[in-house]
């Protein structure tokens, strides 16, 4: 059997040789074609030693010579890392607090995962393609994340782990920001994914699709929860579970900014029996809003309404309402441009 490799020593490839005779060579791969008449690919290697079958070190081969096998021996051979990256996002890592809750949350392997973070902020590529990247990279582990481990380790994380990092990274943003939610969609071709269903599709495809539920910061734009959500559920259906999972998570009360897609009569009742603050779009074809419209149709643009928003003027009226049969008290906001 042969493994491909890349040593971070070496310009040109490698491979691992498994002989009959139990011993383990390591080649090194010259060059590499197309034979289009055996229609295989054909290479000429090099013998640069084998492995010590006790301990796995590395043996040079003797034709290499003193100086050759030298330049093999990792304990004396210069390695270069790449550091700029890792001095941006370590800063950053301490200034917002994700380095710290990470060690709380994720105590056994919050080092990986912050690795693996890195590695999606400067590149974005699947994890699978993260080992050569974190081998040449300055990152917070010493763990080799091959495509084996990173499988390993995103199974290793737990539901509890998962909730204690939302709980801690959550309450630290809420004391100083405001929350939005909002609902994404992903269309898949995935058939064994329970979550993915038909439903509204949001890019216009003609295919089944797994809901994200995302909470994040106003003002700091920084991602606070998320939960994956079935393809079929509305926007509208979703703010109780979202309220729930904010109340589990011994969550302040917050200010929920939510888009028009969230409302109805039984949300908005939801929020007032919670004791919530919000604010949310209001459909402009209802008929309490249509009534409000009409009344201010032709004093809205008067000069004690007007606003400005940077180089745009806006017109505004607000008036103070009593939610139905909670009677909460509630602010009807207008604008005109």
């Amino acid at each position: 059997m042969t493994i491909a490799k890349r040593l971070n020593s070496q310009k040109n490839a490698t491979s691992l040789i498994d002989h009959s005779n139990g011993t383990t060579s390591i080649d090194e791969i010259l060059h590499n074609a197309w034979d289009p008449e055996k229609k295989q690919s054909r290479n000429s290697q090099r013998c640069l030693g084998k492995l010590d079958p006790e301990t796995g070190e590395f043996i040079p081969s003797k034709r290499l010579g003193a100086h050759g096998a030298a330049a093999l021996d990792p304990a004396v051979t210069a390695r270069t890392s790449i550091s700029g990256p890792a001095l941006l996002l370590n800063q950053i890592g301490k200034d917002i607090g994700l380095e710290k809750t990470l060690k709380k949350a994720c105590p056994r392997h919050w080092d990986q995962i912050l690795s693996l973070a890195w590695y999606l902020v400067c590149e974005g590529n699947a994890l699978s393609h993260a080992e050569v990247w974190c081998r040449n990279h300055e990152v917070p582990t010493d763990q080799v994340l091959t495509s084996q481990r990173i499988s390993d380790l995103l199974s290793e994380i737990t539901e509890d782990e998962r909730q204690t990092f939302f709980k801690l990274w959550g309450r630290a943003i809420v004391e100083k920001d405001y929350l939005c939610y909002d609902i994404t969609s992903v269309s898949s071709y995935a058939e064994q994914n329970e979550y993915v269903r038909y439903g509204y599709n949001r890019d216009g495809e003609k295919l089944p699709q797994i809901n994200l539920g995302i909470v994040y910061g106003q003002m700091s734009f920084l991602p606070v929860i998320y939960r994956p959500l079935p393809g079929s559920l509305t926007d509208v259906k979703t703010l109780r579970n979202l309220l729930d999972q904010l109340d589990k998570l011994s969550f302040p009360k917050v200010h929920l900014i939510l888009d028009r897609g969230f409302w109805s009569q039984e949300n908005i009742d939801e929020l007032a029996k919670g004791g919530y603050h919000f604010t949310v779009g209001v459909p402009c074809h209802l008929k309490l809003i249509r009534e409000e419209m009409d009344r201010f149709r032709h004093q809205i643009d008067g000069p004690e309404g007007l606003r400005w928003m940077g180089q745009e003027a806006i017109y505004i009226h607000s008036r103070l309402l009593s939610w139905q049969d909670s009677r909460r008290r509630c602010y009807l906001h207008l604008y005109f441009n």
